[in-house]
């Protein structure tokens, strides 16, 4: 009787971790701008931490040093910006040509198909007829790329303003939080080391794709190949899309400087750079960074993807450590025993001691 009740009661447990996942994973969805700004102030805070406790040693304030890191996120965002608007600036002329070019010569192909003509006459008269019905639709299309501008606007202050405040009271942020976490101290260090390993792991893939497409770029001559380079580097530290869009860039450059046939082979790179080499990468980037096995960050991978789509693939690596390390010092603390000594301490630095904690007191 008393295994039966031991079985319905750890059941009865898993059943309410279970619902209280789904709920989490439910809560994160629905509140996905909000969620992304948080999880990306939190991991740039862990990343620039170390400069500003460095900082702070030498004698300058808290709040000092930390409006130094927010300031360097601006002025990195607006540099990035600076560059792209140059860049296009100085192809204007020749992107303007090579798309007018491209223009010509997507009609002389239809001509000759037999497309335009009279089918082209009928497509018009039908688009005038239905030009209220498409003013209509665009309306809604306009009003949701204002809430979307909105959305942006919004997150980056949040993202600014959480920054900013944990740069400057991280330590007292973890301080006040420490008693509320079963699992102490050294697991809120050992999150910190795992959210480093995980921007360690970004940068390992910023400067693969980097490498490729300034490859490319050499290889196919198109010019400003060391703003291609930066761009695509720094675009990788917001997953998924800024890749895409630093490849967008680099396909409009070659467009401008050797054609169609130039910026359909640049399309290929970025593709294979973003695409199918960097999910290959990716496994061993995150694995060696994580100290994980390049198959469980695949597994892991696929598993946020289906549940939380981009940022479930974005979060999935630094989870699945998090996961793994709160199991292994569950375990040590069920033997009796301290939990494994990681292997970037040094003699003499215990928890909160060593540089890759979360935020030296």
């Amino acid at each position: 009787m008393d295994a039966l009740r031991t079985i319905g009661s750890k059941a009865w447990a898993i059943v309410g971790i279970a619902l209280a996942a789904a709920v989490f994973v439910f809560l994160i969805i629905l509140l996905k701008p909000l969620v992304i700004a948080l999880v990306a102030a939190v991991i740039v805070s862990l990343a620039l931490s170390p400069a500003v406790e460095a900082l702070a040693r030498r004698g300058l304030r808290r709040g000092l040093c930390a409006t130094l890191g927010v300031l360097f996120l601006i002025a990195l965002g607006l540099g990035v910006l600076f560059l792209v608007v140059k860049g296009l600036a100085s192809q204007w002329s020749e992107l303007s040509a090579a798309l007018g070019k491209a223009v010509h010569r997507l009609h002389e192909s239809l001509t000759s198909l037999g497309v335009l003509g009279s089918n082209a006459e009928t497509a018009r008269d039908s688009l005038t007829d239905r030009t209220s019905t498409l003013v209509s639709g665009l309306l809604p299309a306009l009003g949701n790329l204002a809430g979307t501008t909105a959305s942006v606007f919004i997150g980056t202050f949040v993202f600014l303003f959480t920054t900013f405040f944990m740069l400057k009271d991280g330590p007292a942020m973890v301080r006040a939080a420490q008693p509320w976490m079963p699992l102490g101290r050294p697991w809120m260090d050992q999150v910190g080391r795992i959210i480093r390993g995980y921007v360690v792991g970004l940068t390992l893939l910023g400067a693969f794709n980097a490498a490729v497409v300034g490859l490319g770029a050499l290889f196919l001559g198109v010019p400003l190949i060391a703003t291609l380079i930066i761009i695509t580097l720094l675009g990788n530290y917001v997953p998924y899309l800024g890749a895409w869009v630093a490849g967008a860039y680099a396909v409009l450059i070659a467009l401008a400087s050797g054609g169609v046939k130039t910026a359909v082979i640049m399309m290929v790179v970025v593709f294979l750079a973003n695409g199918t080499l960097q999910t290959m990468l990716q496994p061993f980037a995150y694995g060696a960074a994580l100290r994980m096995r390049p198959l469980t960050i695949l597994l892991a991978t696929v598993v946020g993807g289906l549940i939380a789509g981009i940022l479930g693939v974005m979060l999935a690596a630094p989870a699945a450590a998090i996961i793994q390390h709160t199991f292994e010092l569950l375990r040590a603390r069920r033997d009796g025993g301290p939990p494994a000594a990681e292997p970037d301490e040094g003699p003499g630095e215990g928890p909160g001691e060593g540089p890759g904690d979360l935020a030296p007191a």
